[in-house]
Order: C-alpha cells, then sequence, then structure tokens
C-alpha cells in the first residue's frame, strides 16, 4: 500500500493505493463502495478485477486456510483461475501467471 498519487482524480477518504512489485508507480485503486455511491461517481457493473498469481494452488489453499471462499481452481485454456469475492460481493478473478 502506498500514498494515493496527487494526480489522481476523484480522491475519497477510503481510498488505498496499491503499488505490485517491479511498478515504479502505483497501478491499482481500492475504494469504498458506499463512498463511490454518495458521491455520485458511476461505474460499470458488475465490476470485476483480475490478479495474477505465480503459484496458484498455494495462493487458492492460502485464502481458504485464512477463512475466504475461494471457487474451485478452473481451467480457461490458455490460463487456469479461481474466483473470490471481496466484502463488498465484487468479483476478484485469481489468475496462474503465464
Amino acid at each position: 500500500m502506498v500514498k494515493v498519487p496527487a494526480d489522481w482524480d476523484g480522491s475519497l477518504p477510503s481510498d488505498v493505493a496499491l503499488q505490485l512489485p517491479g511498478h515504479v508507480v502505483p497501478t491499482i485503486l481500492l475504494r469504498a463502495n458506499t463512498e463511490i455511491e454518495q458521491a455520485g461517481y458511476d461505474r460499470p457493473s458488475p465490476l470485476a478485477c483480475v490478479l495474477f498469481c505465480q503459484k496458484l494452488k498455494k495462493g487458492h489453499e492460502e485464502l481458504e486456510r485464512r477463512g475466504v471462499f475461494a471457487g474451485p481452481i478452473e481451467d480457461g485454456g490458455d490460463t487456469q483461475f479461481f474466483e473470490i469475492r471481496d466484502s463488498e460481493g465484487n468479483l476478484i478473478q485469481v489468475c496462474k501467471e503465464p
């Protein structure tokens, strides 16, 4: 987690920026659904996020160990993946990094 850059528009109090390993700047913005609605921001629905993981099976097992309901590992043809949902019901797809 890093500070949200000042040049990102429409900041909200709940905003959290994530900077992934190997990146110089943050690339992911997380914010509370309730604040998005209160601010009147429009967002596409359904909202989905895709994350990549080098050790998919290990990641799946770790999430389940921590009590997160993770769907089964599926084969999408060119990659394997599983799905989870965040606390607000948003879909997160975790894919095996190519």
